[in-house]
């Protein structure tokens, strides 16, 4: 056990010192140097000098599954100046999926405004950098708009007082809007304004069920229920609820009455067919998880893993397999894949009672003790990321800009500081987990470039006054420059391949994977042991910013094992975001949270780092700004100091 502490997976950027790779001139350009033409074939409507300055903006919309909208829905797109204003007398040209905007102004910030019939109204910013002809592309993601949601005057003797109307109304909108918080209060106060009233209790439990606080949420649905038990929204609330917390008998209850108030509330049905199953009333539990998905169509296909339980307990054998198999061709990444398979394969066997009893005794699938598919995320071979259709990738343009941004951050970045929160965890066998050792040091990042071709990444960890090492089995140390594969130094050694557009935290991004070429340097990582090192070739796949250029997101995993030290896997998945260092005018793309994946000698380790408080210390090649006492405490004792 000692020996394997002093073993290290590494990330040696410091190799790059010795390959004296030239920078390409190809990386030397700005943002946006190809793409759309600025303005139609043969127009002569503006000078020269006017079309110079403009560029285009191309948007695709989609609904929250990332399909395009129904071919019944026209929408209104629209663009204004993020400054204010009105919208420009600028329309958009429908080119294949997605609305082209021509003759949009460079250097300026503009919002693309997008309603639709059936969907929340939506805002997306593109800026437009000072880059003549520069192209854009973003994704609107469209949010149909939550009948749960919307506002439904109570009538009767249940009628809201206009001052608790309007603070439900605030509510509501909220709600549609994710503005949880500023929803709870409205709601809580309608409460308080009409206590006995079942639409006002029936909100304010509907704001703790979105947030998932079953407890919180309890108590108003229940009120609401019992004064006015009519409520087919009130109901299914309740039930869902009541499922949650392992009340499967009276989830049952009160979404049977909601069923039979409003039979076609799918939603409804679904949560029966549950409570049904989980009761062991497997009949019901088939007639109203059908009724279901017919109704409920493909937002419901879900529902097809209780059908398919419901059937096998039915004895309908062959029904039972087809409807599993459907449901794990739509849902391979299941967690509970495998069993499934494993009943398909059993279900397809001559029928007898044993076999039916082992297989259909859990009425949820068992959990695979490890390696589990769901251990780790899938390789990035076998996940494929959302891509949407029909967007042409500029490859070359995207490496050029993402290269020149990697490039600048080396160039103007040489030391910055932040404040790791580390956890570290083995899975093991049994299906348990340690409890996750916790740890917080000091994370200082120093990176020297003795010339634009060769540069060398460092990093200290501090606790208190004493510099340490990570600790846990094995340690994975500087993973969070991994970003930097899209160097102009490091791109030639590495495949690359655009995927296509696709969206990463709400943005648009380019899709790009990259490979280790086999017969380049490797560059990225390496396995240290005490006697030995090797290269550990990777593959991965980054999400760049379709507007910055910036690195929002990078997975990577091994090309293959490595069977000489028993590394089956190892896998990073790293966020970056932007950080403001408002003192000195600068924002950077810093890696903010890092998780590592590791398969190594029959462990099973998963490694978390978080980074905050940021704090830079020098900007640019000329500008110093003075570091803190505890930075200085962890210099590199072989770089000299310098003044």
């Amino acid at each position: 056990m000692t020996s394997l502490k002093t073993k290290i997976i590494a990330l040696l950027v410091s190799a790059l010192a010795a390959l004296g790779v030239a920078v390409s001139a190809s990386a030397q350009g700005g943002i946006g140097q190809s793409g759309f033409s600025p303005g139609p074939l043969g127009s002569i409507s503006a000078p020269l000098e006017t079309n110079n300055r403009m560029g285009t903006v191309m948007v695709y919309l989609r609904t929250g599954d990332g399909q395009p909208l129904p071919v019944k829905i026209t929408p209104i797109v629209r663009i204004k100046s993020s400054a204010g204003g009105a919208a420009l007398d600028n329309f958009p040209t429908r080119t294949g999926e997605g609305w082209l905007f021509s003759q949009v102004g460079v250097d300026n910030s503009y919002d693309i405004l997008v309603r639709a019939d059936g969907y929340l109204p939506a805002t997306q910013t593109v800026k437009m950098p000072d880059i003549p002809g520069t192209a854009q592309t973003v994704i609107v993601f469209m949010q149909p708009l939550d009948q749960q949601l919307s506002f439904h005057p109570p009538a009767g003797q249940f009628v809201l007082v206009p001052k608790a109307a309007k603070e439900i109304q605030n509510a509501l909108r909220d709600l549609q809007y994710g503005h949880i918080s500023s929803g709870e209060k409205h709601a809580l106060k309608a409460v308080q304004i009409s206590p006995d009233n079942p639409y006002a209790e029936y909100v304010a439990g509907l704001t703790y069920l979105l947030t998932n606080r079953m407890q919180q949420a309890k108590p108003y649905l229940e009120k609401s229920v019992s004064v006015d038990s009519t409520q087919a929204p009130a109901l299914t609330a309740l039930g869902t609820v009541r499922y949650q917390l392992g009340d499967s008998a009276g989830a049952a209850l009160v979404l049977n009455k909601a069923v039979q108030i409003d039979p076609s509330a799918w939603k409804a049905q679904w949560m029966l067919a549950a409570s049904y199953l989980n009761e062991q009333k497997y009949k019901e539990a088939l007639d109203h998880g059908s009724e279901a998905l017919r109704l409920g169509k493909h937002p419901a296909d879900q529902v097809k893993l209780v059908i398919a339980q419901a059937q096998a307990w039915l004895g309908q054998r062959a029904s039972a397999a087809d409807t599993f198999e459907a449901y794990a061709k739509e849902f391979p990444n299941d967690p509970h894949i495998k069993e499934i398979r494993n009943w398909i394969k059993l279900l397809r066997q001559p029928a007898t009672v044993t076999v039916q009893t082992k297989l259909l005794a859990p009425a949820v699938p068992a959990v695979e003790i490890p390696p589990r598919p769901d251990w780790a995320p899938p390789d990035i071979d076998s996940a494929k990321p959302y891509i949407v259709a029909g967007a042409v990738c500029p490859l070359p343009q995207i490496l050029k800009n993402a290269g020149n941004n990697a490039e600048q951050l080396v160039t103007t970045l040489q030391e910055f500081s932040a404040t790791e929160d580390f956890q570290e965890v083995e899975l093991k066998h049994g299906e348990n987990v340690e409890k996750p050792g916790e740890h917080e040091f000091k994370y200082l990042v120093i990176i020297d470039q003795a010339s634009p071709q060769s540069f060398d990444v460092r990093e200290f960890r501090t606790h208190g006054s004493d510099q340490v090492q990570l600790p846990g089995r094995i340690q994975d140390t500087g993973v969070a420059a991994l970003a930097l594969a899209l160097h102009p130094v490091i791109q030639p050694d590495l495949d690359w391949k655009c995927e296509g557009l696709g969206t990463w935290g709400n943005q648009s991004a380019w899709v790009v994977h990259f490979e280790q070429k086999p017969k380049a340097p490797n560059v990225l990582s390496w396995f240290q042991g005490p006697l030995h090192s090797d290269a550990l070739p990777l593959k991965g796949r980054v999400w760049i910013s379709s507007q910055s250029y910036q690195v929002l997101h990078l997975d990577s995993d091994l090309v293959k094992a490595i069977k000489d030290i028993d590394l089956q896997r190892e896998h990073f998945s790293i966020n970056y975001a932007p950080v403001s260092f408002s003192q000195h005018n600068v924002q950077l793309w810093l890696p903010e949270s890092v998780d590592t994946y590791v398969q190594f000698e029959g462990h099973f380790l998963h490694y978390y780092h978080r980074f905050s408080d940021f704090k830079l210390f020098w900007v640019g090649t000329s500008q110093k700004i003075a570091a803190p006492k505890e930075a200085q405490k962890v210099q590199d004792p072989n770089k000299q100091q310098e003044q």
